[in-house]
């Protein structure tokens, strides 16, 4: 795993499947929590949402819709590949952000889907780290 361009086919694939599969979720809830009323959002079953201020759920909702399109646009239309990371890593933090607020409020009902969406980034996080150590340290 050298580069972007010298990732196997196989590699290349999971990669973009992770990508979108991560990408989707955060840009449901991007459109989500940054376009639902007060009211609507309050209904949602978000722990964090109904103490936070309006402002904060819309820069959170940036924020993750941004880092979404950081997944997908590089390979799109060639943009550096190291924003992916940079997104990635956005997204983990979000995530392990959204998961402690979850665990402690007791609210585990989409527990599963979380982890599944961690684990994806993790690996996006791991491929992406694995391509750039190999092209700092190549001849």
């Amino acid at each position: 795993m050298a580069s972007p361009d010298t990732l196997s086919r196989p590699w290349t694939i999971a990669l973009w499947v992770a990508r979108v599969l991560v990408a989707i979720p955060f840009f449901i809830a991007a459109g989500l929590e940054g376009l639902s009323s007060r009211a609507t959002l309050a209904e949602m079953d978000l722990v964090w949402i109904p103490g936070a201020p309006l402002w904060l759920v819309r820069v959170v909702a940036g924020i993750e819709g941004l880092a979404a399109l950081g997944l997908i646009l590089p390979g799109l239309v060639r943009l550096p590949i190291g924003i992916v990371t940079v997104s990635a890593a956005v997204l983990l933090v979000v995530q392990i952000a959204a998961l402690w607020l979850d665990l402690a409020a007791g609210s585990l009902g989409d527990l599963p889907v979380k982890a599944v969406v961690l684990a994806l980034t993790l690996f996006i996080l791991w491929v992406r780290l694995s391509a750039h150590r190999a092209e700092v340290t190549a001849p």
